[in-house]
C-alpha cells in the first residue's frame, strides 16, 4: 500500500514539469527554507501538549496560475509525551500542495501580500529514544513510521528581486496509535523563512494551456455505486464476499484549471462494515459514514497526446480530507487515491466512472485487519454517474477543425 500511495505522489507531483508544453522546467520552481516552533500531542488520555524546534526545507513548481506542488522535508524536536523530559526527533517528507486563490477568482495577479492554503501527504518517522522512568528503571522506544496527512497555510510577502518571506503553519495528523498514544495524533507547527523564485514575475505561472477565465471550466457531478469494506484486502483469506458491499454515493464540484490539471472537492461515502466475523460469517458491524476530500487530478490522456477531439479522458487522482461516521460520532482523516475516467456526450455533459480507494483510519472501520497494519483498512468503491459542465469549457475539449458538432 505504502508503494501505491509514494508512486501516485510522485507521479502527481512531477509531471507537472511535462505538462507545462513549450516552457523550461527551471521556470516557475522555487525554494523555500525556515524554522520555527512545534506542539506535539500523540493523543494518549491525558498526554500533555509537548513544545519544541520546527523545520523545514521545499523545493516546488507552480504548475498553474493558482496551483503549486511542493515536495518538503520538515523535522521536529520535542519532549516525549512519555515522560516529557526526553526529547523524540521526527521527521516527515511530504508532497504538498498551494492554492493561491486570489489567482482563481481575481484578475489582480501581483499581490506583494499573499495567502496560499495548504494540503498534503506523506510519510512520518520517529526516532527511538530511551526514557528514565519514575521507578527508577528506563524503557526503550524503538523507532515509528507512518503516513501522515497535513492542512495549513503559507503566508508569502514579496520583497523583490526573486525573494519573498512568509510565515508558515501546519496540523500534521497521523493514525491512530502513531507513537503508542490514542487516537487522534497530531502536531502544530509555526515556521518563518524565505522563499527564492527562480522567475520573479508572477505572470510567468501562467501556462500555454490553461483556462481562459475565471469564470469558466467549472463543473457539478453526481454518481452511485458499490463500494467494499476491506480489511488486508490482497491477503486476507476472509474478505466476506457479498456480505461486505456496501452504497457509495458522490456529490462533487470542481475546476478544469488547465487541459492537465482539475482540482475536485466532493462528498462520498453512506454505508460500510466491520471486519468480517468467520464464526457468524457475517459483519462484526455496519455504520454510516462520509467522507469531503480535495482530489488534484492528471489529465494522462491530454498529456500523453494532446490533440483536438478526444472524447476519453483518463484522470488518476489523489486527495485528503476529513471522515466521520454518523452512528458512533467519530472523527478522522482519509486519504484517497484511484482513476476517473470522463467520456465526452457534448459541450456541457460528460459520463464519468470513478474507481476509488478511501484509506480509513482504523478508529473509523471498527478494526486493523488480519496483518495488524493500520494501513490495511479500506473503502474501494466503483461509481457511475454524470457531470454537468459550465461555460464553455475551454480546457475540457477541444472541438476538431471542420466539425458541426
Amino acid at each position: 500500500m505504502k508503494k501505491i500511495i509514494i508512486s501516485l505522489l510522485l507521479l502527481v507531483t512531477f509531471t507537472g514539469a511535462k505538462a507545462q508544453i513549450g516552457s523550461d522546467f527551471g521556470v516557475n520552481m522555487f525554494m523555500t527554507m525556515g524554522g520555527g516552533v512545534s506542539w506535539w500531542n500523540n493523543g494518549a488520555e491525558g498526554s500533555p501538549t509537548t513544545r519544541g524546534f520546527a523545520g523545514g526545507i521545499g523545493v516546488g513548481k507552480w504548475i498553474l496560475s493558482p496551483l503549486a506542488a511542493r515536495i518538503n522535508l520538515d523535522f521536529a524536536v520535542a519532549p516525549s509525551n512519555q515522560d516529557q523530559v526526553h526529547r523524540a526527533s521526527f521527521a516527515f517528507a511530504s508532497a504538498e500542495f498551494l492554492w493561491d486563490f486570489n489567482s482563481t477568482f481575481s484578475r489582480i495577479k501581483n499581490w506583494r501580500l499573499n495567502f496560499y492554503p495548504m494540503l498534503g501527504l506523506g510519510v512520518s518517522y520517529r526516532g527511538g529514544l530511551t526514557v528514565d522512568m519514575p521507578d527508577g528503571t528506563t524503557r526503550s522506544l524503538g523507532s515509528d513510521h507512518s503516513i501522515h496527512s497535513l492542512l495549513g497555510f503559507n503566508m508569502p510577502f514579496r520583497l523583490g528581486m526573486g525573494w519573498d518571506i512568509f510565515l508558515e503553519g501546519k496540523v500534521f495528523i497521523f493514525p491512530e496509535n502513531f507513537d503508542g498514544g490514542g487516537e487522534f495524533p497530531r502536531m502544530w507547527t509555526l515556521t518563518a523563512g524565505f522563499t527564492h523564485n527562480f522567475t520573479e514575475s508572477p505572470y510567468s505561472r501562467r501556462t500555454e494551456h490553461e483556462s481562459r477565465g475565471t469564470d469558466e471550466d467549472w463543473f457539478v457531478g453526481f454518481g452511485i455505486g458499490p463500494n467494499y469494506s476491506s480489511f488486508s484486502l490482497f491477503t486476507n483469506p476472509h474478505h466476506g464476499g457479498l456480505v461486505m458491499l456496501g452504497v457509495a454515493p458522490e456529490l462533487m464540484f470542481g475546476r478544469n484549471f488547465s487541459n492537465f490539471w482539475t482540482i475536485r472537492f466532493e462528498v462520498t461515502g453512506l454505508t460500510a462494515h466491520g471486519i468480517y466475523d468467520t464464526v457468524s460469517q457475517k459483519p462484526t458491524s455496519d455504520y454510516t459514514f462520509s467522507m469531503l476530500h480535495a482530489d488534484v487530478m492528471l489529465n494522462l490522456s491530454h498529456l500523453i497526446d494532446f490533440k483536438r477531439g478526444v472524447r476519453w479522458n483518463f484522470m488518476p487522482y489523489i486527495g485528503a480530507g476529513p471522515v466521520w461516521r454518523y452512528d458512533e460520532p467519530k472523527f478522522d482523516l482519509a486519504a484517497d487515491f484511484g482513476l476517473f475516467v470522463r467520456r465526452y456526450i457534448n459541450q456541457h455533459g460528460d459520463f464519468f466512472v470513478d474507481l476509488k480507494y478511501i484509506m480509513v483510519p482504523p478508529r473509523i472501520g471498527g478494526s486493523v485487519g488480519p496483518n495488524g497494519g493500520i494501513y490495511s483498512v479500506g473503502i474501494p468503491s466503483l461509481t457511475f454517474g454524470y457531470i454537468h459542465n459550465f461555460g464553455h469549457s475551454t480546457t475540457r475539449y477541444r472541438m476538431p477543425y471542420n466539425c458541426a458538432d
